[in-house]
């Protein structure tokens, strides 16, 4: 899965193409196998197709203007009634996240990942649109589609960024 570290792109045009059921569930149980605080697995995710529903979420988080074109969104969120750290479930959910974008990519599906946590507006606005149980804490949206766009990958190593502790 090297490849897919180097190759794996924000994706902000789709095709006007459906995600098939069982990329979708390769998704999920990639993002189901990243490790968690305490092992307390509390992430839920809410697939998104309704065309009304994507459009609409432009309006909820101002860079989600891919979500146009995207045939499908998942609204990731994490569960406070089993993990009661906020800081646990930002780190579970981005662990799960990076699991979905890095599967996308193996699976020839372009990711976009959005996010909704820690700003209370927007958390507020997802959890009214999507009618997610006040302990959900919604961390991420993350479109999802055949990619109508591709870009020429950078290497953005940056060497002056690590400190050795020797």
């Amino acid at each position: 899965m090297l490849e897919e570290l180097w190759t794996r792109q924000s994706i902000r045009r789709y095709e006007d193409k459906a995600v098939e059921d069982e990329k979708l569930e390769e998704l999920l149980r990639a993002a189901m196998h990243a490790p968690t605080a305490r092992n307390t697995q509390s992430w839920r995710f809410i697939i998104i197709r309704n065309r009304k529903a994507l459009d609409e979420m432009t309006k909820l988080q101002p860079y989600t203007g891919m979500m146009k074109t995207a045939p499908c969104a998942i609204i990731v969120s994490g569960d406070r009634a089993i993990t009661k750290k906020d800081a646990f479930i930002y780190c579970d959910c981005s662990a799960a996240i990076m699991n979905m974008l890095l599967s996308a990519a193996d699976l020839d599906l372009g990711t976009c990942w959005c996010a909704i946590a820690p700003d209370e507006g927007r958390i507020k606005a997802f959890r009214s649109a999507f009618d997610l149980p006040e302990e959900w804490l919604p961390v991420a949206v993350v479109a999802v589609g055949y990619a109508a766009e591709h870009k020429e990958m950078k290497d953005i190593f940056k060497p002056e960024r690590i400190t050795y502790c020797e």
